[in-house]
């Protein structure tokens, strides 16, 4: 019986093959949609898991008032010990610290910006498996993960091996004493190298001080330890000797750091991914309901002729089930071959490593996914057609067994508002994205400026007098940072007893001709007075409203203890990454060396002037790899702008694939529309109808639902993308015109849609539906 069930399912595939082809292609985006939400959500629920002694390690934050944020992801290097020695829950601790360098293996030169200098606590603390060797305390070795092996020595076992890296502007020579496992995507710690903490002496670096807060300082305490409770002993305790109002130690669990510990908005990629893949397989569901209402019409004597032959209910039930399983089970396999071929690209947006694997974890969650699928797809068409009557299922009365239901029209509407609100959601985000790149919102010019880091080439004002030589190079400058990118705050200025913090910059002079920004007063420094590198400061708009001068110039300020002449005040621009907004800014002049390197070229030259570039910083320093990235590229690599922007992607990508799949189930309701209303059509036609007022006729109906879904979306998607912009202090404010331009284009989407459909109706020959009838 159960085969004779799986033959008619595949006969009435292939018989209804354009709405069977709708069906297991809505369900495939969905299903495909579905698994990759449940394997991203396995992913990041599962983050730090792969550390043993995950649920008993914290990391030491910084809480205080750091401007528009609370707290900071790093600490000073003493608090480790400290706390270690004043609450007895602590029984182990570890320090490091982030660095950077350049590796030399034979000729080959590496540019590594995952180093971690750690003590070897860091070992005991988290699960770090050795392949080969072990770490040893001697400040001349390190290890490396299994992927620098081999892309250092091509195999990979390099212990023993010795290389030769760039550190902080010294040549030292490491001895591989071991290789471990790469960390994976679903940890917070992510270093190709670790080297040890002893090396911290030869660097000057003062961490039993409380000089510098880079430093990551992890606790393993007490299994069962209430950290809440530990927090509150802390803060009431331990008192950390730097002048920022409120400014404490508390513990962050490493399991909450991905969510809860970092600028990255992580929660919100994993919020939309699940929304996301929800919202798509319920739309492909929907779909599959009312496509089953366009298949009964063809298939109602087919039930009738079952029941006539001594078939029950029951029977029928099964029938409609095994028809949605073996759709389901099409859709199913197709999504996994989608999924194959998308994941390297979701892989690189999302900053993971997930792949399909037919573990028994995958297979409970495949197989709970087509029964559910399954469930929700086959159960209202399955109990509803199978209850209605033989005698009903035998004669031509489809008006009135499909006409008095209205769920279609109530999934449709459904659908229609979803994909207004999904529309509107769309326009926002691309709005806010274009606002933030706007240059009247930035306040500067970074196209066609590249940036790269500024201290391996020596002497800058040589390097910019070579550059400059050449007629692609416009402008050449330098300094401690570059728009956007750094945040750099203290509260060591203007007086004292001021807490307010204040962003400080080192530039050189031609940085506002580099990136096109305006100086308000005054001027900015100058080789031409000796004594702005003494005694002169440079303050921004903001600044001078903050301390509430009018005309600031020639005025003096304070800032780490001297007093400098306030030589001019330069335009706001967006100096610190767009979470933050106009802040206090001071500039002092760099010397002839600094952080970054920044350059314009002529655009109509780029290659050239790329060339050149390379050529002459290559003669300064030929141990050190030359990389031209833009300005915008370097924004864009930060972990917390790439976390936006993949959000973003992320959230757009499933608005699509909802919109898409309910323009398919709209195309499959047109049909159903058209099927129904043929005779009236033919009747139509007979007494003078034109085409254009039967596609009308016939489209009326689905008008009025977008209208419907218009008036129920355009409120929600205002509160959402209320919600959405909070997070920017540059944002847009868009009003009810620019939400109802949303809902438009969802009307023109709706009607191109269903025009093909109706089209056909209306031009049919209405001898040939009359002759039908």
């Amino acid at each position: 019986m159960f085969f004779n069930y799986i033959t008619i399912a595949w006969r009435n595939l292939l018989k209804n093959r354009a709405v069977s082809f709708i069906n297991i292609f809505g369900l495939t985006l969905g299903l495909a949609s579905a698994i990759l939400a449940i394997l991203f959500a396995k992913h990041e629920l599962n983050y730090e898991s792969v550390h043993k002694n995950a649920d008993s390690i914290s990391k030491i934050y910084l809480g205080g008032a750091f401007g528009v944020i609370e707290w900071a992801p790093q600490s000073f290097g003493p608090e480790g010990e400290a706390i270690k020695e004043m609450f007895p829950e602590v029984i182990d601790y570890s320090i490091s610290r982030p660095a950077t360098g350049i590796a030399r293996v034979g000729d080959a030169l590496f540019r590594e910006e995952r180093i971690m200098v750690a003590d070897s606590g860091i070992f005991a603390l988290f699960t770090i498996p050795f392949l080969y060797g072990n770490p040893a305390t001697d400040p001349t070795t390190l290890v490396l993960s299994r992927s620098t092996s081999l892309k250092y020595f091509g195999n990979e076992n390099g212990v023993g091996n010795t290389i030769t890296f760039d550190l902080y502007g010294e040549k030292i020579d490491f001895l591989i004493t071991g290789i471990y496992n790469d960390f994976p995507s679903n940890t917070h710690l992510d270093a190709d190298i670790i080297i040890p903490f002893t090396i911290a002496d030869r660097f000057g670096w003062n961490y039993n001080e409380y000089q510098s807060g880079i430093y990551n300082n992890y606790m393993l305490v007490e299994e069962g330890t209430d950290i809440s409770s530990l927090n509150r002993s802390i803060y009431e305790s331990y008192e950390i000797p730097v002048p920022i109002d409120d400014v404490h130690a508390f513990l962050m669990p490493v399991k909450d750091i991905h969510f809860k510990g970092t600028f990255s908005n992580n929660r919100g990629k994993f919020m939309a991914l699940l929304i996301g893949g929800f919202f798509v397989l319920v739309t492909s569901i929907f779909n599959y309901i009312n496509l089953t209402n366009i298949l009964f019409s063809t298939r109602k004597k087919e039930v009738g002729i079952r029941k006539v032959n001594g078939a029950t209910r029951s029977d029928v039930v099964k029938q409609f089930f095994i028809d949605t399983m073996l759709s389901t089970l099409i859709g199913f396999n197709l999504a996994l071959i989608l999924l194959k071929s998308i994941l390297p690209w979701f892989n690189s947006l999302m900053d993971t490593n997930i792949h399909l694997t037919a573990d028994m974890q995958f297979i409970t969650y495949g197989i709970l996914l087509i029964l559910v699928t399954v469930l929700f797809s086959g159960f209202y068409p399955a109990i509803r057609y199978s209850g209605i009557q033989t005698s009903n299922l035998l004669k031509d009365l489809n008006a009135k067994i499909l006409g008095k239901s209205f769920s279609k029209y109530i999934l449709t509407t459904v659908q229609f508002i979803f994909a207004v609100i999904f529309i509107q959601m769309i326009m926002v985000i691309q709005e806010q994205a274009k606002h933030m790149d706007d240059e009247d919102i930035m306040g500067y010019v970074s196209e066609n400026v590249i940036c790269l880091t500024g201290r391996p080439w020596g002497d800058l004002k040589t390097v910019k007098a070579e550059l400059l030589a050449n007629p692609d190079i416009e402008a050449v400058s330098w300094g401690s940072t570059i728009p956007s990118y750094g945040v750099n705050q203290t509260t060591n200025w203007r007086d004292d007893d001021n807490r307010s913090l204040a962003a400080i910059y080192r530039f050189e002079q031609d940085f506002p001709f580099v990136y096109s920004i305006g100086v308000a007063e005054g001027r900015f420094f100058s080789e031409k007075f000796a004594g702005d590198h003494e005694n002169s400061i440079v303050i921004n708009k903001e600044t001078a409203e903050f301390i509430e001068l009018s005309d600031p110039v020639g005025h003096t300020l304070m800032l780490y203890g001297n007093h400098y002449n306030i030589i001019g005040v330069m335009d706001n621009y967006m100096a610190l990454p767009p979470i933050f907004g106009n802040t206090p800014s001071l500039y002092r002049p760099s010397g002839d060396n600094d952080e970054f390197l920044m350059i314009r070229v002529n655009p109509a030259n780029r290659e050239s002037a790329h060339e050149y570039i390379a050529d002459v910083l290559s003669g300064f320093n030929p141990d050190y790899p030359v990389e031209l990235k833009y300005h915008d590229d370097i924004l864009y690599e930060s972990q917390e702008a790439k976390s936006f922007v993949s959000a973003m992607q992320l959230m757009q990508l499933f608005f699509l694939l909802t919109i898409i799949a309910s323009l398919i189930g709209l195309f499959g309701l047109s049909m159903f529309i058209a099927q129904k209303h043929r005779k009236e059509v033919g009747v139509r036609k007979v007494f003078g109808a034109s085409v254009r007022s039967v596609m009308m006729k016939i489209s009326r109906g689905l008008v009025i639902q977008v209208a419907i879904a218009i008036l129920i979306a355009t409120p929600v998607a205002m509160v959402f993308t209320r919600g959405f912009l909070s997070v920017f202090h540059y944002r847009i404010e868009p009003g009810l015109l620019f939400f109802l331009s949303g809902g438009s284009i969802a009307l023109i989407l709706v009607v191109v849609t269903v025009s093909w459909q109706t089209w056909r109706a209306a031009n049919k020959n209405p001898a040939d539906i009359l002759r039908y009838e």
